[in-house]
């Protein structure tokens, strides 16, 4: 291919990028504004919620990937790029992640219910959690995205995965020195209870 052949073929294309940059920024411009929007809703639903910062960050960093990426292929898109491989590799992509999550379930559903335990805030790090049908009865000390930790009177200890609190009763004793769950999420060690409570 020689110098007159590309600065042909560049003369030839030219017009058409030209008309596809104010498409381009118009679309870059939504998808900065989806961004700003969906942040501020995620700092909202933090507020009511009593979530940190911290808690909602992971939520945050997907949300925002997930809308510069569509943003990206869309603009690529607009300059006449051709995006069936790109869609049939990503369709693939999340084809497979969706049936990892099927295979995977029990863990998926414990990582929901420690998202929902956060929300609904049904016991707190510090209260005492009783499931009668389970015969636990134990003071909550931690928190994970997979189980929760119950320390039991004689010292040891019950892990319960998170999604049986949404499928068995359960009885709450609040203590005055309890912390949020989602404090605890983001800390590496079990809260050190108080023995006097």
């Amino acid at each position: 291919m020689t110098l007159d052949n590309i600065v042909s073929a560049f003369h030839e294309h030219l017009p058409r990028l030209l008309a596809a940059i104010p498409v381009a920024i118009v679309v870059l411009i939504v998808g900065l504004l989806c961004n700003l929007a969906l942040g501020r809703a995620l700092t909202l639903l933090a507020r009511k919620t009593h979530l940190t910062e911290i808690g909602v960050k992971p939520l945050r960093k997907a949300t925002r990937t997930l809308v510069y990426t569509i943003t990206f292929v869309i603009v690529l898109g607009v300059f006449g790029f051709e995006l069936g491989g790109i869609w049939a590799m990503l369709s693939t992509v999340l084809a497979m992640i969706a049936i990892g999550f099927v295979a995977m379930w029990s863990l998926l559903s414990n990582m929901t219910a420690t998202v929902l335990l956060l929300f609904v805030r049904p016991f707190q790090i510090g209260d005492t959690v009783e499931l009668q049908s389970e015969n636990m009865k134990g003071r909550v000390s931690d928190i994970n995205f997979f189980y929760t930790t119950l320390q039991a009177e004689g010292g040891s200890t019950f892990q319960v995965p998170n999604n049986l609190f949404f499928q068995k009763v359960i009885k709450r004793t609040p203590h005055n020195h309890s912390t949020p769950l989602a404090d605890q999420l983001n800390r590496e060690q079990p809260a050190a209870l108080n023995t006097k409570a």
